[in-house]
């Protein structure tokens, strides 16, 4: 160097210079770049001298602390501040983390809670010391990070472990949660009472299992590898497991729900039981399905029709016996109600769904009411029946129906009695206009030879009008007669319906007594220009009988072949033995104008007629028959009609050859005369 010139000595230095602050620049360079990260870092960091005084303070450590210029001492700094460790005690000044790393103590990750005038937060600090080549301590670090939210967060997810553990410690359902070593994690109260007094003492769920037996619904005893908290560890889940679980003090039946967890690997970590004792809920459902069984059995032997149908698409889900008979005789082809389960209605019967109870199905969706049809016939078995039917909706929880239930409710009785009730309220009301006419045609015959006879006696003409006279006596005598007939009756028959009539029984030659009323009526039947002929079997018949009543039988039925028929007509009246010799037959037969089937059936109601005009054939008042159907019935026999319209009538009486031992003699003796007894019956075909 000393050999140089003072040009290249010049030069060296000058280039030594150039590279020295190149070297500089680069340093300055570096040195922004470091206080620039420094200063845009997320954490806070703060520089001081080894006496305590801040040489540097990034952004965010001047937002945490409270005073935090370049040149305030550490004291000064937190002079008007508290802080706090994690669990909430104070710390003094001398054990902050930044005052203890002056003292050469090193601080790591420090959680404390901060408060001063202006906020509070959470920080977690590291404060280091650091030392120069000779070891003094020149330089302290502290690393300061807001943890607020951190802790608020966690101590939110706390409250809410806390909240959901007493949310599962107090659910109604059995819970318990195990680790993948089979040892309890979590069991709450109702699985404590429901299993087990305690589990404080146990490790494993297979302790658990000690002192309880598991069974399956079917009773069978389930293996250890079976019971639901093995299933679970063997990554098995299921739902609604249903088993009968048997402890010394107790035999429960549960349901269990497993769910095994894994974790991110895939390996099992956690398994879930929940149980629900449905002890109580299982022997009400058996006594619910005893009732219903009950009650399915005893709507099925109902007499009354009942059919379930689901609802919108009408399928057909039950049906009792009384209803698979009404269907049978509609259609023959179904023999079982399994045939019918499961079918639509319509597939069943075609024009079901234009028929008025597919309409009134449609109502009771509309209307979610119970609707009716009220007397619907029906042909079953070629007789017609009535129904009132019901339908019934069935709802589910929703308020939606469910099912619809159809009850058929026979009236068949009710309505043919309101028929029969029409009836014979139309045939009395016939009859009253029959009587009343019957009563005003003798009355009116009456008054007027009354008043003839008044006329007479006041002009004096009594003996000139003699010959007139008498025979308008005979006319008042006739229609009393018939006066009489039609009260006497009107009486018997109240009598009759009153079950005061009374028979009055003797033994007599039934052949006797209506040979001597044919006898009787031959001079009548001759002014008719009709030929009435008498015949028998035998000349003696002797049977208990009442004889008057027997000799009204005889002349009512004569007096209806004499109004039928025309003159030039025959009338045969007959008895003979019948069936044996146990019966004795008594017919009166026309060759008259007879009558017309349909009308057979009712010839022997009461106040019917075949002929309903006030014009008719022949007068009467609708009763003479039916009366006479009584009189033969109280005798213990029976009477019919053949007939055939345009060629006669002929009637028949059978009567029991019966006797009895004590005879009425009495009546007998004082029975009115057969003339008199003529004289009445037929006083409406006298002319």
């Amino acid at each position: 160097m000393e050999n140089l010139s003072i040009e290249k000595r010049y030069k060296i230095i000058s280039d030594e210079n150039k590279e020295l602050k190149k070297r500089n620049q680069k340093l300055e360079e570096q040195n922004t770049q470091l206080l620039s990260i420094i200063e845009n870092l997320s954490e806070g960091v703060m520089f001081a001298n080894n006496k305590g005084d801040f040489i540097m303070v990034n952004s965010e450590a001047r937002r945490v602390i409270y005073k935090s210029d370049i040149g305030i001492n550490i004291a000064d700094a937190f002079k008007n501040i508290e802080v706090f460790d994690i669990f909430g005690k104070q710390l003094a000044f001398k054990d902050f983390p930044s005052v203890r790393a002056l003292r050469g103590e090193k601080s790591k990750n420090v959680r404390i809670f901060v408060r001063h005038p202006n906020k509070e937060y959470y920080a977690e600090i590291s404060s280091t010391p650091i030392y120069n080549a000779k070891g003094d301590l020149t330089i302290i670090v502290s690393c300061f990070h807001d943890i607020t939210e951190t802790i608020n967060q966690s101590r939110k997810i706390e409250e809410q472990k806390k909240e959901l553990e007493a949310i599962i410690e107090n659910i109604a359902d059995s819970i318990a949660i195990f680790d993948d070593k089979g040892k309890y994690i979590l069991v709450n109260k109702t699985s404590r009472e429901l299993f087990h007094a305690s589990y404080n003492s146990m490790d494993n769920i297979s302790e658990g299992y000690d002192t309880s037996e598991f069974y399956d619904t079917y009773g069978k005893q389930l293996d250890s590898e079976n019971i639901p908290a093995n299933r679970v560890m063997r990554g098995e889940e299921f739902k609604n497991m249903r088993v009968i679980v048997k402890s010394p003090n107790k035999t429960l039946q549960v349901d269990i729900n497993g769910t095994p967890i894994y974790d991110s690997n895939g390996k099992f970590s956690l398994g879930v039981l929940c149980s629900r004792d449905m002890t109580d809920y299982f022997k009400h459902e058996e006594i619910t399905r005893s009732r219903y069984e009950f009650l399915n059995n005893m709507v099925n032997t109902f007499d009354l029709p009942v059919v379930r149908l689901t609802c919108p698409d009408f399928k057909i889900v039950d049906i009792n016996k009384k209803g698979l008979s009404i269907v049978e005789s509609l259609k023959p082809k179904i023999k079982s109600i399994t045939q019918i389960k499961g079918n639509k209605i319509e597939d069943l019967f075609g024009k079901f769904k234009s028929s008025e109870y597919y309409k009134c199905i449609s109502e009771v969706l509309k209307d979610k009411k119970i609707k009716y049809l009220n007397k619907r016939s029906l042909i079953l078995n070629g007789n017609e029946v009535y129904f009132n039917v019901v339908f019934e909706p069935i709802f589910e929880v929703n308020s939606e129906i469910r099912e619809i239930v159809i009850l058929l409710i026979d009236v068949t009785p009710e309505i043919k009695s309101n028929m029969v009730m029409k009836k014979a309220l139309k045939m009395q009301g016939e009859f009253l206009v029959n009587v009343s006419h019957e009563l005003k045609t003798p009355l009116n015959v009456i008054f007027a030879t009354a008043q003839l006879f008044n006329l007479y006696c006041t002009s004096g003409s009594l003996d000139d009008k003699k010959d007139s006279i008498i025979k308008y006596i005979e006319s008042i005598k006739q229609n009393s007669y018939r006066l009489s007939k039609i009260i006497n009756n009107i009486v018997d028959l109240s009598k009759i319906e009153a079950g005061f009539y009374k028979l009055n029984l003797s033994n007599n030659n039934i052949v006797e007594i209506v040979e001597e009323i044919v006898v009787s009526l031959t001079n009548l039947t001759d002014s008719k220009g009709l030929n009435i002929v008498f015949d028998t079997d035998c000349e003696e018949n002797i049977i208990a009988c009442d004889t008057e009543k027997i000799e009204r039988i005889v002349l009512n039925l004569i007096s209806n072949a004499i109004k039928f028929s025309d003159k030039g007509d025959e009338i045969f009246v007959c008895v003979k033995n019948k069936n044996k010799n146990k019966f004795v037959e008594i017919s009166v037969k026309d060759n008259g104008i007879g009558i017309e089937e349909e009308h057979l059936d009712i010839i022997f109601d009461r106040f019917s007629q075949v002929d309903k005009s006030l014009s008719r054939n022949a007068e009467g008042t609708g009763i003479g028959l039916s009366l006479v159907k009584s009189i033969v019935e109280l005798h213990g026999g029976s009477i019919y009609v053949e007939s055939e319209f345009g060629k006669g009538s002929k009637f028949t009486v059978r009567l029991p050859k019966n006797k009895v031992l004590n005879e009425n003699m009495l009546y007998s003796s004082n029975v009115r005369s057969r003339d008199e007894n003529i004289q009445v019956e037929l006083s409406d075909v006298y002319s």
